[in-house]
């Protein structure tokens, strides 16, 4: 492998100058000059070290991910909108999945700051994940994901609360009488803000009309299809099993789309099902499941802006506009 002495001894130049020119500066390079390098570099195909050109510099130009589960699809929509836009800012996006365990997280963590990432974007089952190191090191962190307040770390999502109201209360407008809400488990701020959210439409539901008895209840379930489908196809047996369910996940409603089918329910007119998060997947399920949808582009694009243009002790918080797609699995018209 030709390495930039061997470029230089062929254009007839000092191993500063080939620096020069492959890093823009710091010196400046006649036009005669820097085409001779150019011409000696391509003729012995020579690839600049670009790790080491980034260290010297303070960059990387690469930016860490931790998801908690990269084969959910969420996940991988966000992924893919993050790496294309990293890319249009000339930086790598590299990947690691948590699968969801702490101790795992924390060990992407340090494999990142040793990497000398610029930056890092964390999506978290945690309240409090351990941050310090980043802090310590001023690695920027941004979280994609509902946080009680951590200093120094900025955060993009939607209003989890104002989302799961709108949710439960599209089921309370179609008239069912008896809703469920599948949780994520823990108590985490996600998990608080979608029982408020639920709680809130109920509670309003209850003041508009007076007399009208409507039962509610929430289960707890893993994000996953299987958890989801586990736990629903056993509350689905129930005599007095829900009308309509709340899944604050997209993957907890196909879940309950598979329940539903085990126990010889027809979705919406038997149950009616209503998903978060707006993954493709929701498009071609049958029936169309109807979601909040989270805008997964203008947030990664968004999420990387702040990172390539980091300002120390700046951090921000941002809250993004989300939309209710309506589709059959509630009982709305196809359509």
């Amino acid at each position: 492998m030709a390495t930039g002495r061997d470029v230089a001894q062929l254009a007839g130049t000092s191993t500063a100058v080939v620096s020069y020119v492959f890093n823009n500066g710091p010196r400046n390079v006649s036009p005669e000059t820097r085409e001779r390098v150019l011409a000696a570099a391509a003729e012995l195909n020579y690839q600049p070290n670009a790790l080491a050109r980034a260290l010297s510099a303070g960059k990387t130009s690469s930016i860490g991910l931790i998801v908690p589960n990269i084969a959910n699809p969420y996940f991988g929509e966000l992924a893919r909108a993050l790496e294309d836009a990293a890319l249009a800012h000339n930086h790598l996006l590299i990947i690691a999945d948590s699968a969801g365990n702490p101790e795992q997280e924390t060990r992407h963590c340090a494999s990142f700051l040793g990497r000398r990432v610029d930056g890092v974007i964390l999506v978290s089952l945690f309240d409090n994940p351990d941050l310090s190191a980043f802090r310590r090191e001023n690695v920027p962190v941004l979280v994609l994901h509902p946080i009680d307040h951590v200093h120094g770390v900025s955060s993009l999502t939607i209003d989890y609360e104002a989302a799961a109201r709108d949710a439960t209360a599209h089921l309370l407008d179609h008239g069912y009488d008896s809703i469920g809400m599948l949780n994520g488990l823990g108590e985490t701020a996600g998990a608080r803000q979608h029982r408020a959210g639920f709680e809130a439409a109920l509670a309003r539901h209850a003041e508009r009309n007076p007399g009208v008895t409507v039962r509610a209840e929430e289960r707890p379930a893993e994000i996953s299809r299987a958890a989801a489908a586990r736990i629903a196809t056993a509350w689905l047996a129930e005599p007095d099993r829900p009308r309509a369910i709340y899944s604050t996940t997209d993957e907890q409603a196909f879940g309950v789309l598979y329940a539903a089918h085990v126990n010889g329910l027809r979705v919406p007119e038997d149950l009616a099902i209503v998903g978060f998060d707006g993954t493709e997947q929701t498009e071609f399920a049958v029936p169309p499941l109807t979601t909040i949808a989270q805008p997964i582009r203008q947030i990664s694009n968004r999420a990387i802006e702040l990172l390539v243009r980091y300002v120390p002790d700046a951090p921000v918080h941002e809250l993004f506009a989300y939309t209710l797609t309506r589709r059959s699995s509630c009982g709305c018209e196809p359509g």
